[in-house]
């Protein structure tokens, strides 16, 4: 072991490290490599002549750019499209495209065993990319948000994990399998808390970009640190900061003291003696002597300098205010100069010429590099801009001027920037400060790291939006930069006005606009206040590229009937639903549908229907969905409500963003066969013939096997947040997560979804049930079924008693009851023991205990919980959660509106719940208690007002069951 120690060290010791860059610049000093980010090309610029030699288009949003050795070769990543491009480095010419898993970003090239390593983002995975083979020969499963790659000289992979603040070291071991799959460590970054918010603190996100030192010993990853315990605002949310890593062999780890608290800290002043704000670290990249480190600050658009030589001097002074300094900003390096604005517009992707006097910065937003001085290595050496543009590198911008505004100010936090009406303060946060790559990648980490109390505030967000950015998203825009960015406010001793929401001058509302065409964006959020999305350049689809879900019925009649029949099919458009999203349009606007309807009528929004124009058709009472096998025969286009067949065997990606219907659909690749939509006579049978003819192809365009069986797929529906607060409504997948069902180690302990809700005999759940799901198709061992049976035994029963029963079934094996009596007090104990989440999981529902008790002569005593009526009695005990306001009044139907849980009375997956009442004194035993738990989908109050709403239509009360029974004598 020494011996390995010591020589490890020795390697380390003028070690050349590789770390991935957006930049690269050939051996011989020549040229620039680039990787153009969204513009989806990759640049090669002369460094000598200062000219753009090449601009190679190749696809989408190219992120890092890796040569190999000897130069013939380099890849670069596709975030957008999920390839890596092999091209020639001789005539630039495209070798491979390698499909690979979702999110490829950072490359690295490992010379001594001639691969490429790869991260994906969301695909959590490593890759290995054989140079000789160009193929992926090895896939590593990593933690969550895999992003930023750096490779040692002695063969050690670090892997920075950008949202949960980790850092995975891997070894490299052989060809054949170059990564050791169990990491050799994985360090978490310390998190830190301090009483007073605006002190540099909170849990490290965004580590993007790792950098080692030229001598090997320190690993340097700038990111961001997150503070949301508390309401966001701009003076105590997000930190800049540097952490360092000891890359010690065996002793790999983070040396806490050495952190640089970039935000206030670094103490650097301007001419007023104003100290200077920095945001958003993006990219690190040391002088080759070592000497200094530059950073990009993408955010305020500056370049800090840090000077790691003068970190060893003075190491005798040991004044109190020195020692404060040094603990307060972190040890091993000073800040010494912050280059105040640099000339293009987010700044980006840093690197510096061989001999150190050259530093080239990559402009994501204006696509340009700016070329710096590096003023030499001394220690009072100053960065000077040498050319602001040094080169244009790409020639054509893909995006159009407003669509490039408005990404542009979501990643800007420079407050001289839009000087009369700027949209930051003087604590330079922006849009991208917590809303890393848009809005999928990073909400539900937003969302699970605002570790808060939900009955005091439930908000994780922003607050007080007027409409939720449907009616007036330019007052709710203003609203949020001035409460969290510190934008937009009065400025005195320049004579500037607040800005008015309501009433915003021209320059804010065309800038607002742009902003909001960005957020819309197709890798954003298309549809606002829906996470949902369509696979494909555009945001919609013609209705004809769907097909109706009666086409499956052929050759899955038993599943097609199901589904038709099921809470998931047509009746998914029913008079309750439609009475709540007409509620929530008056009180917030048409586009507020987008809400309800992404995960209610997912194809109508797919196929831009607009609002007023779409209608339900109320589907409530049809049986076997006729209204759809009757236009099949005819031939004719359907926009289905509900989760449709060809909806959920299309969907390929579960973004993991929270809910909200957070899922892709992909409809351009798939198997077309011919006549596929046509239910008339000669079409349909040569349809189902050329299906019969190559099943595969059908089989592999509407299975995804792995997908289906996680419950995470699920979840895309069945978690619910309210877009902008960050208000959880529903979290059935996170309460799943944390319970004993969720138990994959253990497959016969573990229970899915699926396993409870798609399986046809409720009494055997777990165990394999035998079936066909094609018409004469072979007998399979399991077989899920499509009833999506679900607590609401009301709407199923409405279509088919099987249903119903399936229902009343699942209900009647999720509690265990129990009666005890102490000290004249009665408990009665309801236990959750089927139910892999919260019971009951739904809203709207009504669960109450009816209590009977008798003396021993048979005489009632005592009695609560029994109706009068078809009301619920007043006194009931409820399972049930409570919304409410600030002010903690309720917030009724406009559950969306709500900010804190007034109570929660429902039992937890594993838990359960006492209620205790109190008796009579002298009973005379022994007594006989009758406890009964009794369920109903919709209260009769609910009822009244839809059908207030829908005078025509039958819409009965629905009806009160008994899902548990306890009957115990107690002496």
């Amino acid at each position: 072991m020494l011996k390995y120690l010591l020589l490890c060290s020795l390697l380390v010791i003028n070690a050349y490290a590789l770390s991935s860059s957006a930049l690269y610049i050939s051996k011989d000093q020549k040229f620039l490599y680039s990787a153009n980010l969204d513009a989806g090309s990759v640049s090669k610029t002369s460094l000598k002549d200062k000219k753009l030699l090449k601009e190679i288009k190749l696809g989408k949003d190219l992120r890092r750019i890796a040569f190999n050795e000897n130069e013939s070769i380099y890849a670069v990543s596709d975030y957008a499209k999920n390839v890596i491009y092999i091209m020639n480095a001789k005539n630039d010419k495209l070798i491979k495209t390698i499909k690979t898993p979702e999110k490829p970003h950072a490359i690295v090239y490992d010379k001594s065993n001639k691969m490429f390593y790869v991260s994906c983002f969301e695909a959590k995975k490593l890759l290995v990319i054989s140079e000789e083979k160009l193929e992926i020969i090895q896939e590593v499963p990593t933690l969550e948000t895999p992003r930023g790659l750096a490779l040692t000289n002695d063969g050690r992979l670090l892997l920075s994990h950008a949202l949960i603040g980790k850092v995975s070291i891997f070894k490299i071991i052989n060809k054949n399998k170059p990564i050791d799959e169990k990491p050799i460590t994985i360090i978490s970054l310390h998190v830190t808390q301090n009483e007073k918010e605006t002190v540099s603190q909170g849990l490290p996100r965004y580590l993007d970009d790792i950098e080692i030192t030229p001598d090997g010993k320190e690993a340097w990853l700038p990111h961001m640190l997150w503070n949301i315990d508390h309401k966001f605002q701009f003076q105590s949310t997000v930190f800049p900061t540097i952490s360092i890593l000891d890359l010690t062999p065996y002793n790999e780890r983070e040396v806490e003291i050495k952190r640089k608290h970039l935000f206030k800290e670094i103490n650097i002043t301007d001419n007023l003696n104003k100290t200077l704000i920095i945001s958003n670290p993006w990219d690190l990249v040391f002088s080759p002597s070592g000497n200094k480190a530059y950073i990009t600050l993408a955010g305020s658009e500056d370049l800090l300098v840090m000077d790691i030589k003068r970190s060893t001097q003075n190491k005798r002074r040991k004044s109190r205010q020195h020692r404060i300094r040094k603990k307060r900003a972190g040890s091993g390096a000073r800040a010494v100069q912050i280059l105040r604005h640099l000339p293009g517009e987010n700044p980006r992707a840093i690197i510096v010429s061989k001999d150190g006097k050259d530093i080239y910065v990559q402009n994501a937003m204006s696509l340009d590099i700016t070329r710096l001085y590096s003023g030499g290595n001394g220690s009072f050496a100053r960065v000077r801009v040498k050319d602001p543009v040094f080169v244009k590198v790409v020639e054509k911008d893909p995006m159009d001027k407003e669509m490039r505004l408005g990404k542009t100010l979501f990643n800007l936090a420079n407050s001289d920037k839009y000087e009369n009406n700027t949209i930051t303060g003087d604590f330079w946060m922006a849009c991208a400060s917590c809303h890393y790559e848009g809005f999928n990648g990073t909400n539900r980490f937003i969302i699970n790291d605002a570790t808060i109390d939900n009955t005091v505030d439930a908000v994780r967000g922003h607050r007080n939006l007027d409409s939720f950015f449907t009616r007036n998203f330019i007052s709710d825009y203003v609203k949020i930069i001035k409460q969290t960015q510190g934008g937009y406010l009065a400025n005195e001793s320049k004579n500037i006005k607040e800005v008015d929401g309501q009433n915003p001058s021209d320059e804010v509302r065309k800038t607002l606009i742009a902003l909001h065409k960005y957020v819309q964006a197709p890798e954003n959020l298309p549809l606002m206040s829906t996470w949902l999305k369509i696979d494909d350049e555009k945001k919609t689809a013609h209705k004809s590229q769907w097909l109706n879900s009666a086409s499956c019925k052929t050759c899955h009649p038993v599943i097609f009937d199901q589904w038709a029949n099921s809470t998931h099919g047509t009746g998914m458009d029913h008079s309750y639903y439609e009475f709540q999203e007409d509620i929530a349009a008056k009180k917030e606007g048409e586009g507020f549908r987008n809400f309800c309807r992404g995960c209610h009528v997912p194809q109508a929004l797919l196929t831009g229907q607009d609002s007023l124009a779409f209608k339900l058709k109320d589907n409530m009472h049809e049986k076997n969905a006729q209204s759809l096998q009757d236009a099949f025969a005819k031939g004719e286009t359907v926009v289905e409500a509900g989760t449709s067949c060809f909806l959920c065997h299309r969907i390929n990606k579960a973004a993991n963003a929270g809910g909200n219907a957070d899922f892709t659909v992909n409809l351009k690749d798939r198997k077309e066969y011919f006549f596929d939509d046509s239910g008339k006579g000669i079409k349909n049978w040569l349809n189902n013939k050329s299906i019969n003819a190559n099943p595969k192809a059908h089989k592999e365009s509407y299975s995804n096997k792995d997908l289906y069986q996680d419950s995470l797929y699920c979840a895309t529906c069945h978690n619910e947040f309210i877009p902008g607060t960050g208000v959880k409504i529903n979290d059935n997948y996170g309460e799943w997560l944390a319970s004993s069902f969720n138990n994959p180690e253990d497959p016969t302990k573990h229970k899915s979804c699926i396993t409870c809700h798609m399986n046809s005999d409720i009494s055997s759940l777990g165990k394999d049930v035998p079936g066909f799901s094609t018409l004469g198709g072979a007998l399979k061992k399991d077989v899920k079924t499509h009833h999506f049976t679900g607590a609401n035994y009301y709407l199923a029963g409405m279509k088919s008693e099987e249903h119903k029963k399936l229902s009343v079934d699942l209900l009647r094996i999720a509690t265990k009851l129990d009666a005890s009596i102490k000290d004249n007090k009665l408990t009665i104990r309801v236990s959750n023991v089927m139910a892999g989440h919260k019971f009951p999981g739904g809203a709207r529902r009504q669960i109450w205990l009816e209590i009977t008790v008798k003396n021993k002569y048979g005489s009632v005593v005592y009695k609560t919980g029994h109706m009068k009526g078809i009301n619920m009695p007043k006194d009931a005990r409820q399972f049930k959660k409570s919304l409410g306001k600030k002010d903690g009044s309720p917030v009724g139907l406009h559950f969306w509106r709500h900010e804190k849980m007034l109570s929660d009375t429902r039992i937890p997956a594993d838990g359960y719940r006492d209620e205790v009442f109190d008796l009579p004194n002298n009973l005379a035993l022994p007594l006989k208690v009758e406890t009964r738990l009794l369920f109903r989908a919709f209260s009769p109050g609910l009822t009244d007002k839809v059908r207030k709403r829908f005078p025509k239509r039958d819409i009965p009360y629905a009806q009160v069951i008994q899902i548990n029974h306890l009957s115990k004598t107690i002496k």
